[in-house]
């Protein structure tokens, strides 16, 4: 088990028992020279043994606390959590050995079969589970396995088997943290991949294009150029859009969909002409924002000249390529767009309250219904297919079309005809108000609602918080207000998986943990208007309340803020996994003539320790540091996330015979594959998230399950160690509170178990 502490332990505040307290009940305990020590040796050994749990070292805290020779309750009732969280993690390493083991030579095998992109998968699996990553990676048969996978990349890329490039560079890009040259390479053959889907058979991008304006873009560069947190670079810029231009000549869906490329004279009239100015770019030794745009006015008049691609193309992808040499969450949102981004932001929308999906029959099948909407109202459950709206059947339609049909006016009327094994069924639904739900809890209850107790006996409450939008700290208050009345001792703040949202959010939830004055985040950008400091405004409501923050490596922004406000003023412990390190402010500014808006970086967050931990390309630290480290292997993250996601799912579940792989998941709310937001990682998987396996032979590691199927070592499907840990945590931190020494764990308890006995000299 990975540590990194840097917790300090809770003061012991209780009054200790000095007088007329029975010390019967335990004995003494041996000291390492074999003489028996004081009687007050007992104390010494459970306060240590508290003090390590603090940290983290569980088993050395069982170790100690296994010389204490007590029937106290509270010991043994400590011993034995911290007993079964070793048989645990035990059980976890050696299912990491055997893993380990099994998994290298897989990749050793399929390198001799000379299968490169196999290997890979084989080898992230691997890597997943080492004891030590670095040393796995430095291996002879790794660095070969790089090489090797770099020449099949690159015959790929001639043979224009995009996907297959894809998959190799992303990989390598998992394996060795984005090394900016994987990362160059991923997003080139990313666009090839992107424009595919754009022109494929059943492309809407016709609807993606509309609205976009050139006047748009020119004056996205000029914020760029004034309020882009460092000084923009528009050489390169330039060269990236220009480099855009030429990736869109070379697509062949392109040039299926549009004749002027599709005419090899004029495609190389056009591929010349562009290829000359980016020529002179490069050639130059700098370009300003004024030569940026004048190149690229330059670029449409080329096109128009020669291929003639609708100019709302080409201005597009010229911003889509000039962006790339900025950070990773600076975009343009075009008209076509920005309702489902307002949607996501704003936290409530006019609709039904349906999450859908495209499954692999091409079907738009429901997710599932969401809290008090008018599907849910109605009855539409999980696993039902949607043939027609209003009477019209949306075969072959997208899913942002489909969005688009449903969602409509407040109070209007929209019916959707719904097949259900071999019945088809009309609902006639009335569009509403329909608020997304970021605060979740532990399950469900029979009717539906969140139960939010993890261990209900001892007060400790596990709330989930998806992502910051505008609604979320309003919501986590009513829970709070709801649980404190039925016996809130602790709190497990649960942000995995949340990619963050709006500031004002993680400022205002920080501040309901911390004390008057604390420090929470501040802010600093290239413009001093983007400078600000953000402290607790007062004393919190929960400021008192023990409590665990849960973070990994997809806790991005918002979450960030949070957690590390948290552990930089220790007021409470972060269990988990490095987050993934987006320490960026973006602000939304709308353009100059339609919908569009540009999503620009502007700043950068610094925690209350005064650093900025941004994942900049080549940086070896980022992201916020747990307290305790907790690592999930791919497998135990994925039951993780899977089990939440089984969760959120309202009314009765489809057969798990029955599912299938989702190809694309939205709601009529919002594109649910951006609930990972900006820190969505490319991690070598799948578009539709599933984990590539071997092709299906007799050998063994062909027989490899995928990640919607229990794994073959016997890994409970149920289980979340990192949970486990922070109820562990909060579990003994609780017993340690009410009985800070032994004799007043003595003491005959009252009835009441919720109340301390008072102490009397």
């Amino acid at each position: 088990m990975q540590r990194n502490l840097r917790f300090t332990p809770y003061a012991l505040s209780l009054f200790i028992l000095t007088v007329g307290i029975s010390f019967a009940g335990f004995t003494s305990v041996h000291a390492e020279d074999g003489k028996t020590a004081s009687a007050s040796r007992p104390d010494d050994t459970w306060r240590q043994s508290v003090k390590l749990c603090s940290q983290g070292e569980f088993e050395r805290a069982g170790e100690l606390l296994s010389k204490v020779n007590s029937p106290i309750k509270q010991v043994s009732e400590v011993r034995g959590w911290l007993d079964e969280f070793e048989k645990q993690q035990k059980a976890r390493k050696e299912i990491d050995g055997q893993e380990f083991e099994k998994y290298v030579g897989y990749a050793k095998a399929r390198i001799e079969r000379k299968e490169h992109t196999k290997a890979l998968d084989q080898a992230i699996k691997a890597a997943d589970v080492a004891s030590d990553r670095d040393a796995m990676l430095d291996t002879d048969w790794m660095r070969r396995l790089v090489n090797d996978s770099l020449e099949a990349a690159d015959k790929f890329r001639k043979e224009h088997e995009w996907r297959d490039a894809w998959h190799i560079y992303a990989d390598l890009g998992v394996l060795y943290d984005r090394e900016p040259r994987y990362e160059k390479l991923e997003n080139e053959v990313l666009t090839h991949l992107r424009l595919d889907a754009m022109f494929g058979e059943k492309s809407n991008w016709k609807e993606r294009i509309e609205r976009v304006q050139w006047r748009d873009a020119e004056a996205a560069l000029e914020h760029i150029e004034y309020y882009y947190v460092e000084t923009p670079d528009f050489k390169a810029i330039t060269e990236a859009g220009l480099e855009q231009m030429l990736l869109l000549a070379e697509s062949k869906s392109a040039q299926k969909t549009f004749e002027g490329l599709a005419d090899v004279d004029e495609r190389n009239d056009f591929e010349v002409r562009i290829g000359q100015h980016l020529g002179q770019v490069r050639n130059a030794p700098r370009v300003d924002r004024k030569e940026c745009v004048r190149r690229f006015r330059r670029a449409i008049r080329i096109n128009k000249d020669t291929v003639q691609l609708p100019e709302e193309l080409v201005v597009k992808e010229l911003m889509a390529g000039s962006l790339e040499p900025l950070d990773d969450f600076t975009s343009v949102i075009w008209p076509s767009a920005t309702e489902d981004f307002d949607k996501h932001t704003r936290g409530d929308y006019i609709g039904v309250g349906i999450s859908i999906v495209k499954n692999q029959l091409d079907e738009i099948e429901v997710v599932t219904p969401m809290e008090d909407a008018p599907a849910f109202r109605a009855g539409v459950q999980a696993g039902d297919v949607i043939t027609a709206v209003d009477g019209v059947s949306i075969k072959g339609y997208s899913t942002s079309k489909v969005v688009d049909t449903i969602t409509g006016p407040r109070d209007t009327q929209v019916v959707l005809t719904i097949r259900r094994g071999t019945e088809n069924i009309d609902f006639d639904l009335a569009r509403k108000t329909v608020k997304i739900q970021s605060v979740k809890g532990w399950e469900r209850k029979p009717d539906e609602t969140w139960d939010y107790w993890r261990d209900k006996e001892r007060g400790i409450a596990y709330i989930r918080v998806t992502n910051f939008q505008r609604n979320t700290v309003e919501d986590l208050e009513n829970v709070v207000a709801e649980l404190k009345p039925q016996g809130l001792k602790g709190l497990i703040l649960d942000l995995r998986w949340n990619p963050g949202g709006l500031l004002d959010q993680a400022w205002r939830m920080s501040a309901l943990f911390l004390k008057d004055g604390d420090k929470i985040v501040s802010t600093k950008g290239r413009n001093p208007r983007e400078d600000q400091v953000l402290d607790s405004p007062g004393m919190g409501a929960l400021s008192d309340l023990p409590l665990v923050v849960l973070v990994n490596d997809s806790s991005a922004s918002a979450s960030e803020i949070v957690s590390g406000a948290i552990r930089d003023n220790k007021r409470g412990v972060v269990i988990g996994e490095r987050t993934f390190g987006k320490f960026s402010v973006q602000n939304l500014i709308q353009l100059s003539s339609s919908q569009a808006k540009l999503k620009l970086t502007t700043a950068r967050y610094y925690l209350p320790s005064g650093v900025s931990l941004h994942r900049h390309p080549g940086a070896e630290k980022w992201g916020v540091d747990p307290d305790v480290a907790i690592r999930l292997g791919r497998w135990e993250s994925y039951n993780a996330w899977q089990g939440r996601r089984e969760m959120d799912m309202l009314g009765p579940k489809k057969p798990e015979a029955e599912k299938k792989d989702d190809d694309e998941k939205v709601t009529d709310a919002k594109d649910e594959d951006n609930e990972a937001g900006d820190a969505k990682e490319k991690d070598g998987k799948d578009s539709d998230g599933d984990e590539k396996v071997a092709d299906a032979t007799e050998k063994e590691e062909d027989k490899l399950p995928k990640l919607d199927q229990p794994d073959e070592n016997g890994r409970p499907k149920d289980a979340d160690p990192q949970v486990d840990t922070a109820l562990l945590f909060l579990r003994v931190k609780l017993v340690a509170e009410r009985y800070p020494t032994l004799a007043a764990a003595d003491v005959k308890e009252s009835p009441n178990q919720n109340k301390p006995v008072e102490a009397k000299p």
